[in-house]
Parts: C-alpha cells; sequence; structure tokens
C-alpha cells in the first residue's frame, strides 16, 4: 500500500529523522560559526600556547617589564610594515617580527600596526626618509610616536653568524623592538660619543660597530667625534674611548684652543660620563690618557696579560672569567645585582686583559673642588690567575683589578650629583662574539652600567631566542596529556552527548 506524501512527512520515522538530520546540520553549522568566531578572537587577543624551547612566538616578561612605562601615558607607537598584511605574513623573514608586533600590540593599547605598500604608498611614507636615507624598502619595519621614528631593516631584528658564513642563527625581535619603541617615546636622545682619530676601528663592520648597536638598543643617539677639531654636545651622555691605538693630546702639548684631554675633563665637570677599554698592547702609547686616568684612580699596566688557566674558556687561559664582587656591598655589586640574582651566572669575559692599578693609597679621593672620588672593581680575576710579562707566567695568589668604576660625587648648584668613570684592561670585552651571546653576559654588564650612568630606560634582561632551540619544550607524559584530550576527551564528549539525547528520545 502506497503513502501519500502527507502522510510520510506526518509520521513519526520522518519527524524523528527530519529533526536528527536539522539538529547535525545545525550543529555543525554552530561548530563552524563558533570556530570562525574563536580563530578571529584568538588572532585578535593572541590566544596561542607557545611550546618552543625558548618561548620564540611569546613576548617575555622582561619585555613587557621594560615596555610598562607606556601604559602610564597616552602616546600613541605605530608600527608601520612597507607592504600588505597577507605579504607580511607570507613571508618567512617577517613572519617572527610580525608576530613580535602582534604581540606588542595586544599587551599595550596605546600600540597599533599598519600595513602600507612602499610601492604604491611611497607617498604617505615619505615622512619617514631623510636626506641620509631616501628610501623605505618593502622589508623595512618603522616604528613611530609623534614625529621621531625609527626606520629599521628586517636583519636588525636577526643575528647573523660573525664568522661570515651568513647562517641567521638567533632572533632578537623582542629587543629591537623594545629599544625603538623607548627611543621614540623618550623626552630626550641622549649621545653616546665615540672617540675617533686615534686608530680606533669605528667602522660598521668591526666590534666596534657591534658596540654602537647596543648603545643605540640602549636609547642613545650614536656618533663618532674628533676630539682635536669637534666639541662635545651639550646633549653627550657618555664619551667612550675603544682601543685606541696612540695618544690624546694633552695639558702640555700643541694645540688650537682645548686640548682633548681638556676636553675629556671638562665633559666630566659637566656631569658626563666616560668608558674606556684599552688592550695591554697599546697601553704604554697612552701616557697621556692614564695620567688623567691617575686622577679618577686607576692605572694601567702595559704588555702585561692575565692568565688563568682554571677560569677561563680558553684552552690558553687567556678568555678569562670575570669574578662577581658578590660579597662586597659597593657600586659593583649594585651594577649586576640583577645578573647575580640568578640561578645560574652567565659568565663575563675578558680576553688579553691588563690588569688595572688602583693609584689612590685607599679607595676615596677628595679632590680640590670638594667632590668626593670612589674607586671599585667591577670584576677581578680569581686568585688561580697568574701574570704574563715578557711571556713569562707569574705566581697565583693575587686576584687582579679587570674593570673599574669610579664614581664622583658632590654638590653643583645646589643639587646633588654624581657621574662616572668606567675602565677596562682589554678592548675584547665588547667584541661581537662576546655581546651577541646568549653564553655570555657582557653584554648585560654594558646595559647595567648604563644604567648606573644614568640612561633609565635601557632595556635588560630581553634575551636572544636561538632558532636551534625551535622544538616543543613539552615532556613525554604532558605531551601525552595533550594527545589524550585531543584523542579522546573531545569524541568522549561528543558520544556522551549522543546518548543523552538517544535516551531523552526513548522516554519522551
Amino acid at each position: 500500500m502506497k503513502k501519500s506524501v502527507g502522510s510520510i512527512v506526518r509520521g513519526k520515522k520522518f519527524r524523528y529523522g527530519g529533526t536528527a538530520v536539522a539538529f547535525t546540520v545545525a550543529f555543525i553549522a554552530l561548530i563552524i560559526v563558533v570556530n570562525v568566531i574563536f580563530t578571529a578572537l584568538a588572532e585578535k587577543y593572541r590566544w596561542y600556547i607557545d611550546m618552543t624551547g625558548d618561548e620564540i612566538f611569546s613576548l617575555s616578561d622582561a619585555a613587557k617589564d621594560a615596555l610598562a612605562p607606556l601604559r602610564e601615558t597616552d602616546q600613541k607607537v605605530t608600527i608601520t610594515f612597507c607592504m600588505d598584511k597577507d605579504a607580511v605574513e607570507g613571508d618567512r623573514s617577517m613572519y617572527y617580527i610580525h608576530n613580535t608586533a602582534q604581540n606588542i600590540a595586544a599587551e599595550f593599547d596605546n600600540v597599533e600596526i599598519e600595513y602600507r605598500d612602499a610601492l604604491r604608498e611611497n607617498k604617505y611614507l615619505e615622512k619617514f626618509t631623510s636626506a641620509m636615507s631616501p628610501y623605505v624598502a618593502t622589508t623595512n619595519v618603522i616604528i613611530s610616536s609623534g614625529t621621531e621614528y625609527r626606520k629599521l631593516a628586517y636583519t636588525k631584528f636577526f643575528i647573523i653568524d660573525s664568522e661570515g658564513t651568513g647562517e641567521v642563527w638567533a632572533y632578537e625581535g623582542e629587543n629591537t623592538f623594545t629599544s625603538a619603541i623607548l627611543q621614540v617615546t623618550a623626552d630626550e636622545m641622549p649621545i653616546a660619543y665615540f672617540t675617533t682619530q686615534h686608530g680606533e676601528n669605528t667602522s660598521e663592520e668591526s666590534d666596534a660597530g657591534a658596540f654602537k648597536q647596543i648603545m643605540e638598543e640602549a636609547g642613545f643617539e650614536v656618533r663618532d667625534i674628533d676630539l682635536s677639531k669637534e666639541e662635545i654636545d651639550e646633549a653627550g651622555r657618555v664619551l667612550i674611548i675603544n682601543d685606541p691605538k696612540t695618544d690624546f693630546g694633552g695639558k702640555d702639548d700643541e694645540h688650537v684652543g682645548k686640548s682633548e684631554i681638556d676636553k675629556i675633563d671638562a665633559f666630566l665637570d659637566g656631569l658626563g660620563n666616560l668608558m674606556v677599554f684599552v688592550s695591554p698592547e697599546n697601553a704604554g702609547k697612552l701616557s697621556n690618557l692614564e695620567e688623567f686616568l691617575e686622577e679618577w684612580g686607576v692605572g694601567f699596566t702595559p704588555d702585561v696579560t692575565v692568565n688563568d688557566q682554571e677560569n677561563s674558556v680558553s684552552t690558553n687561559g687567556y678568555s678569562v672569567v670575570g669574578q662577581y664582587l658578590t660579597g662586597e656591598e659597593n657600586l659593583s655589586s649594585s651594577i649586576y645585582k640583577e645578573i647575580t640574582s640568578m640561578s645560574s651566572q652567565p659568565k663575563a669575559i675578558f680576553r688579553n686583559s691588563m690588569p688595572l692599578r688602583h693609584t689612590w693609597d685607599t679607595d676615596s679621593y677628595t679632590t680640590p673642588d670638594q667632590c668626593r672620588r670612589t674607586i671599585c672593581d667591577v670584576f677581578r680575576s680569581s686568585d688561580s690567575a697568574r701574570l704574563n710579562e715578557d711571556g713569562e707566567l707569574g705566581e697565583s695568589g693575587t686576584e687582579y683589578s679587570l674593570m673599574t668604576i669610579t664614581q664622583e660625587y658632590g654638590v653643583k648648584n645646589n643639587l646633588d650629583y654624581s657621574n662616572y668613570v668606567i675602565v677596562a684592561g682589554t678592548s675584547d670585552f665588547v667584541a661581537s662574539e662576546y655581546i651577541f651571546s646568549n653564553v655570555f653576559t657582557n653584554r648585560s654588564v654594558i646595559h647595567s652600567c648604563l644604567i648606573t650612568l644614568g640612561k633609565k630606560n635601557v632595556p635588560t634582561g630581553i634575551q636572544y631566542k636561538v632558532f636551534e632551540d625551535y622544538d616543543l619544550d613539552i615532556t613525554t607524559a604532558q605531551a601525552e596529556t595533550w594527545s589524550r584530550i585531543l584523542i579522546i576527551a573531545m569524541p568522549a564528549a561528543t558520544v556522551i552527548a549522543c546518548i543523552v539525547v538517544t535516551v531523552r528520545r526513548k522516554y519522551k
């Protein structure tokens, strides 16, 4: 007997079957809608779990702490990518940079991201050009606030092998972004001067170029200066003498106007700061500079090198591990307080370093104008170190000074002040292999010194993220737990829901 269409539609089997189909379609549609909404929210609010060893896709607490002042200001910061968003996301090199920018924008309400194609919107991007840098490339990343901006090549966000292989081995996007943001939002841009015309290598490809990059990261405008011809700007905060090979013009030398030593002296009198890195093979040629530094309590020991076979990262014993002076309550212990508070203290390396001398009978000295100067060691060798003099190694049992800091404090214009002179017995302390390393702490020491010199917004503690540590950093047990959740729990929840529906229908 044939049933009519109406009777089929009104039949119990059709009604329940139709309901099941409708429920299934509605459920699938709901899942799709929820997935779309969740994906959009996850992208906006960065709802991701970063399980890589170095958390390369997350914003570290150190970066958040360094950028914390942004929360207390209404300054707007714009991160401009110079290509369309799709192109940025599809570019392998830009992917990491874009991810960090998104993390920062999600964390701070006054940071926004914009996308401007450099090929189509060159008129808009003209405001980020100058006579020295007249073009904007598609791979540039621009951080701006008001009229201040930093235009960065994408290579600035990565660490490239210093041996010349060109291999990109680490990502430093957090540090690069943080430094640039602090610079464009700073009330002032202090100047860091690097002296020239004494055999210093100041090229961008040299170790000095790496040192300059560290200073720029710390929020300084970096300039070279020839003290025999140029004056130091009032905005100068620190003067850096790095690996000079010939002496500075002294007070008794022939000169026009102030001598170089006079200018250094006047700069310090004006509350500037001085950092000196001198190699033992050149120290004997720098009598004028040494005579000046002796007034700040420190002297050289030319052609003498510290060797410490027990505390060295090289087999020859000349890459000496500096000893933290944590047992002494003085200025040096405050410089690396954060470093020494770590459970595993990284090493500061002094390669081919001469021992420094304290030139005062005590650690303090009062100047003729009643200013008080105090010197202390920042790093010493261990007592297993020996001195290499004329090719012969002496006896061990003495700790030798590797880096010193002298503080002058007094009153000027009815205000208390302090300024500093920091001296290291080697120029290799700022070699790129040490300051661009996650293993050694030379870079962190420089940053800590800069904070002591009065540059408060120096980002510290932000580590490079090494691509070699890209593997998921979870245990086998954790992996099995996640597998159970994804493979068992979710299907089980679906089965339970189906059983509940079936039982309810049966007893309805």
